[in-house]
Formats: structure tokens, C-alpha cells, sequence
């Protein structure tokens, strides 16, 4: 296995959406990344600033998907980044990156689960 930073591998792993589609490139060579569109295509235009403060907000807007904008504007793009995936944006479409396969290890196991990991926003501590 090649160095994976913690903080790369706990960033990648944090979030529900992430480990999915990891996991999902285990058997698969690419996924379809479904295309903006509409009101929220409008929404990724939008400043940056502002729409970075949508994300991580409660806020809703009608018509818009706030989940596929995290998708085209935190999570692929970090995935990307660490080089785990590869997001051809022009085709909408991921493959597996340079460094998925030093992943791998880390991500078998959730895969042998059946992924049932809670995304981070669901796990509870109890006192």
C-alpha cells in the first residue's frame, strides 16, 4: 500500500457519499455523474462565497439539489484531489484515480459490510 496521509484518508472515508462511491468503484471502472442542471446549475454559479454558506447550511431553495451540488462542488472535487478518483467533468463521468488502489484495504472492508457505515451526521454519541 502507498502513503496515504491520515488526513487524506479520514476525509475521504468521512462522509457517507464518499465511501459509497468509493466502494461502488471497487466493481466498477467508472459512475455516471449525473449533469446540473436547472435552478440548481444556476446555484453553482452563483459567488462562491455564497454558495459555500449554502452547503454547510440548513437553508433549502426550491427546485435546487443541494446534494448533487456538494457532490460536483465538495466531494468529487476532494476526491479528485487526493487522486483516488478521476472526474472527467466535460463526460460527467469518475474512474478510478492513481492512488485508489492504495485505498483499497481501507475501503474492502466497508464494501464487505454492505456499506452500512452511518454517513458522519447520523453517528450519535451516547453518554
Amino acid at each position: 500500500m502507498g502513503l496515504i496521509h491520515q488526513e487524506e484518508m479520514f476525509d475521504a472515508l468521512a462522509d457517507g457519499n464518499r465511501r459509497r462511491l468509493l466502494v461502488f468503484l471497487l466493481d466498477h471502472e467508472s459512475r455516471d455523474v449525473p449533469k446540473l442542471s436547472g435552478i440548481t446549475a444556476e446555484m453553482a454559479e452563483m459567488n462562491r462565497a455564497l454558495l459555500r454558506e449554502y452547503l454547510s447550511g440548513p437553508r433549502r431553495v426550491d427546485g435546487g439539489d443541494k446534494e448533487l451540488l456538494r457532490t460536483h462542488h465538495v466531494h468529487l472535487p476532494k476526491l479528485d484531489g487526493f487522486d483516488f478518483i478521476e472526474w472527467d467533468r466535460e463526460a460527467h463521468v469518475v474512474t478510478k484515480g492513481p492512488r485508489f488502489d492504495d485505498m483499497r484495504p481501507l475501503i474492502e472492508p466497508l464494501e464487505d459490510r454492505g456499506e452500512r457505515v452511518a454517513p458522519v451526521a447520523e453517528v450519535r454519541l451516547r453518554r
